[in-house]
């Protein structure tokens, strides 16, 4: 799993049956700085989330076990809404 930032949407009329149902976003990915790294992200929305949310994301099989096909035509999907991050550091 890993954390990213929505930081859009995507819109598609026309798409296969395996993913005919689902909402799409753009995702930053984060470091564990919270920082952007690397590209954008196209992932399944199963949450909800919306542009500026935190979420987790999952990857590859996982993210096709939580849309609930293992053939949908997915590498990501936004899994959960991040509320709060501890990281354990001290000041």
């Amino acid at each position: 799993m890993r954390i990213g930032e929505v930081a859009g949407n995507v819109w598609a009329t026309r798409k296969v049956e395996s993913v005919r149902s689902l909402k799409f976003l753009l995702v930053k990915p984060l470091d564990m700085n919270l920082k952007p790294t690397g590209e954008l992200w196209v992932a399944a929305d199963l949450v909800d989330a919306g542009a500026g949310d935190r979420v987790l994301v999952a990857t590859g099989r996982a993210a096709r076990l939580a849309v609930g096909d293992e053939a949908a035509a997915i590498s990501a999907a936004v899994i959960g809404v991040v509320d709060a991050l501890d990281m354990g550091r001290n000041k």
